[in-house]
């Protein structure tokens, strides 16, 4: 059996992954803020089986006790790959820091960096010992090595979980039975983040021109096109642990 763990699982990139990993012995554990909705009988209808927990990623008291639930229900010898996505984030605010609110900045790293990293140590800690393929799969973004106004919280986080996924590789090197990590940026994908961009005030996104002509002329990738090359990246031996890669670089 292999077990997968989504964050952000309900809408988007999340969604699609999920439904790329909708396979006969396949268990899914999907962790939104919002219901799953259609998901599980899809999942039924996949041969997969899928749990779904719902939490608001913000709230990083909730985080490890979720991965307690998750793994409560999964015994350490039932499965040959344990993978985790930690793929759940935020775009807003967008606007200069100046006049950003700070309980709107602090959200965002809240889901974008602080989440994944109390995640990533729970899945460490929770499966430590067990003889499975053990992996993590971090969703970054270009904007996590190209500043952009209006983006400040964003792509400091973004940078900042590519930081700690190459400290977790590090971690990890030695451990014959270590987990693999990566943080890879999935390209510009056609979401509802991108159409909350495309909403956004020229004025607060001084790039706003830039996002608008990419989804006019066609450059977006789509959810379902992004989440098959993350899952292929994913069991790619090819790139050592720790590795911070772009999908854009690589298909």
């Amino acid at each position: 059996m292999k077990l997968f763990i989504v964050t952000g699982a309900s809408k988007g990139l999340g969604q699609a992954l999920l439904r790329r990993l909708m396979q006969s012995g396949h268990r899914l554990i999907g962790i939104a803020r919002s219901e799953a909705g259609e998901l599980a009988e899809e999942a039924v209808r996949g041969g997969a089986r899928l749990e779904w927990f719902r939490c608001d990623l913000s709230d990083a008291a909730r985080l490890e006790a979720v991965m307690e639930e998750a793994f409560a229900v999964i015994a350490a010898d039932e499965a040959d790959t344990v993978c985790l996505i930690n793929n759940a984030g935020m775009v807003e605010p967008i606007a200069p820091a100046a006049l950003a609110a700070g309980s709107d900045l602090a959200r965002n790293v809240s889901v974008n960096l602080i989440a994944p990293i109390v995640l990533t140590a729970s899945f460490l800690r929770l499966t430590a010992g067990w003889k499975a393929d053990r992996r993590i799969l971090n969703v970054s973004s270009g904007a996590g090595k190209k500043p952009y106004s209006g983006w400040s919280a964003y792509c400091a986080s973004k940078a900042g979980l590519d930081m700690f996924t190459r400290c977790v590789g590090e971690e990890q090197r030695d451990d014959t039975d270590g987990v693999r990590i990566m943080s890879v940026a999935p390209g510009v994908v056609d979401t509802d983040m991108q159409r909350e961009i495309r909403g956004t005030s020229p004025e607060l996104f001084r790039d706003h021109s830039r996002f608008v002509q990419l989804k006019e002329s066609g450059s977006l990738s789509g959810a379902d096109e992004a989440a098959a090359k993350l899952l292929q990246v994913l069991f790619d031996d090819r790139h050592p642990s720790g590795s911070v890669l772009d999908i854009r670089d690589l298909f």
